[in-house]
């Protein structure tokens, strides 16, 4: 099938590294020795300080050396290079509209990096204020290109009301499209079913505002990692160790089976569990965990639905049925089986938004679009569209500028 490829692009899943000492300016100041920030010392050697730790900064640089040659990505995952020397486009603005260009992405999404764990900190007050200033940091960086960059705000997701008045007050903040929490049971191992969480999808519903599922690769609250011990199994050959905050060793098996792991749970009990059904208007978005689990699942709930109903008695329709209604699903650019999902009568096209993951090392830079326009390229034209910028828009109520980058 020969179709017209997409003109705008829009990446429904970037990600900005937090700025070395961008924050601090938004910080009250009995906070601000202690928000997200890089210090150097008498030696050169550069610290990030947050709640009160300090670990080395060259461990966070491997995060934000997508694009950068592979010598360099060789010494970032070796810890040897400056928090300052990865890409300048992962936490400054006008650089980053320069990628933009040279990708020719209009419009991204913005989801944080380190700052994900923020509900593995201990110190409600903590978390909170680190959850304002980085939200107002963030709609600061967007206003360079209001309507080119967009910021997902981040909450204390452990405490679920003072998450919901986060997502009040930030949800009056220009240039900020939704939030997310990460899929673990962080109160109490409480699973999502709980009408603990009440307050969270109350408020989001209210402000209008998606919900991002986002993933973490830590072992620092309740979940897969923790759960299943992956947090204990150590690299043998990984040059440094990722630990302190992070409480993980390896960065292949937290990743590669805690991401999914939890959000296949957390998505059957927003599904299942009545979350959808009581907050109609509430959506959802299952980010960063490969997508080509999405079908098997959702045939797998609705079996269950139809087997054993008596113990889901708080829906009225197939799990899969919400997820059409309420949620969408995002890919990386080169999955394969996202022709998969967009056929299946479980997702469909609609539901499917594609995501870079810039700048992060496993992010294709140059060339993301590319690899979406060889996946896409035999799907009709509506749903090339669709996934390539119109579900996104439709999703974060972005607005379409018929801005074309790079052309």
């Amino acid at each position: 099938m020969t179709t017209v490829a997409p003109a705008s692009f829009v990446d429904a899943d970037g990600h900005v590294l937090e700025h070395p000492d961008g924050m601090l300016e938004y910080a009250p100041p009995e906070y601000r020795e202690r928000v997200w920030h890089v210090e150097t010392d008498g030696s050169g050697k550069d610290w990030v300080v947050f709640d009160g730790q300090r670990s080395p900064a060259n461990t966070f640089a491997y995060a934000g050396c997508g694009g950068m040659p592979p010598d360099v990505q060789a010494k970032a995952a070796a810890g040897e290079i400056r928090y300052a020397d990865i890409r300048p486009g992962a936490f400054e603005p006008i650089q980053r509209l320069a990628d933009l260009d040279a990708e020719r992405i209009d419009q991204t999404v913005l989801y944080p990096t380190n700052l994900l764990g923020i509900a593995g900190v201990a110190d409600v007050g903590f978390a909170t204020a680190q959850c304002r200033a980085y939200n107002d940091w963030l709609s600061d960086f967007c206003s360079t290109a209001p309507d080119r960059l967009f910021g997902i705000a981040i909450i204390p997701q452990q405490d679920p009301d003072e998450a919901a008045a986060e997502i009040a007050r930030a949800a009056a903040k220009p240039n900020l499209v939704g939030t997310l929490i990460r899929p673990n049971p962080v109160v109490e191992w409480k699973h999502f079913l709980d009408p603990v969480w009440d307050p969270i999808w109350r408020a989001a519903s209210d402000a209008g505002w998606p919900l991002g599922l986002h993933p973490y690769l830590a072992g620092d609250v309740p979940g897969a990692v923790l759960g299943l011990r992956l947090n204990t199994i150590k690299s043998r050959t990984a040059p440094f160790e990722i630990q302190g905050q992070l409480n993980m060793k390896n960065i292949f098996w937290t990743q590669c089976i805690g991401n999914p792991v939890d959000m296949m749970t957390s998505l059957a009990f927003v599904l299942a569990g009545g979350v959808c059904e009581r907050f109609p208007d509430l959506t959802f978005i299952v980010l960063e965990t490969n997508g080509g689990w999405i079908t098997p699942w959702m045939e797998r709930l609705d079996h269950h639905y139809k087997s054993f109903p008596f113990d889901v008695p708080d829906i009225s329709m197939a799990p899969s049925e919400y997820f059409r209604r309420q949620c969408y699903i995002s890919f990386d650019a080169d999955e394969e089986t996202l022709g998969i999902a967009a056929e299946s009568e479980y997702v469909g096209a609609e539901r499917i938004i594609w995501a870079s993951d810039y700048p992060h090392p496993d992010a294709k830079f140059p060339g993301t679009v590319d690899e979406l326009l060889t996946n896409i390229g035999d799907m009709d034209a509506g749903s090339q569209q669709a996934i390539a910028c119109g579900n996104a828009r439709r999703l974060y109520s972005l607005p379409d500028t018929g801005h074309v980058s790079g052309v």
